[in-house]
């Protein structure tokens, strides 16, 4: 009686768990959507719940630049000298109801508090597109993104 007690409870337990873990996965999924618009330029800034030892902020920018062209980066900082900050910049196309990602970046900086990184580049008209980033310092890590922007 008592093993079957101590299997139910454990089976509580992990079935609560995994029911967590969902709720956290939608809400972090409803955060990362973005507003389409017809701006020329929007920025974001970093979703960190809880202010890290060594991440202080991010930003990430995507501007129409004309032409067919976007020019797009963004910005880590810690909050002291670390051993490495990063930054990841995805540029994404919405398409059917979705993002897709079509370029990629990294940059790193060691011991440093700062790294920043921009690109101009040629993307396909009739889209809106979104700049992401990634921010790390040392093990803190970070999202930010953009609203949608159209290029027409």
């Amino acid at each position: 009686m008592k093993n079957l007690k101590k299997m139910l409870s454990a089976i509580f337990i992990l079935t609560c768990g995994f029911f967590t873990i969902g709720s956290n996965v939608n809400a972090q999924t409803e955060k990362m959507e973005s507003a389409l618009t017809k701006e020329e330029k929007s920025e974001g800034t970093l979703e960190f719940q809880t202010k890290g030892q060594y991440l202080q902020e991010g930003q990430t920018i995507i501007v129409n630049a004309g032409k067919g062209k976007v020019n797009a980066g963004g910005k880590t900082t810690a909050q002291q000298v670390v051993n490495e900050v990063k930054i990841a910049v995805i540029i994404e196309q919405y398409n059917n109801g979705s993002w897709s990602q079509v370029y990629t970046w990294r940059e790193a900086a060691y011991n440093d508090y700062v790294v920043s990184t921009s690109k101009t580049l040629e993307v396909p008209r009739g889209y809106y597109y979104r700049a992401r980033g990634i921010h790390s310092a040392n093990t803190d890590v970070g999202n930010s993104f953009t609203n949608g922007i159209w290029m027409g």
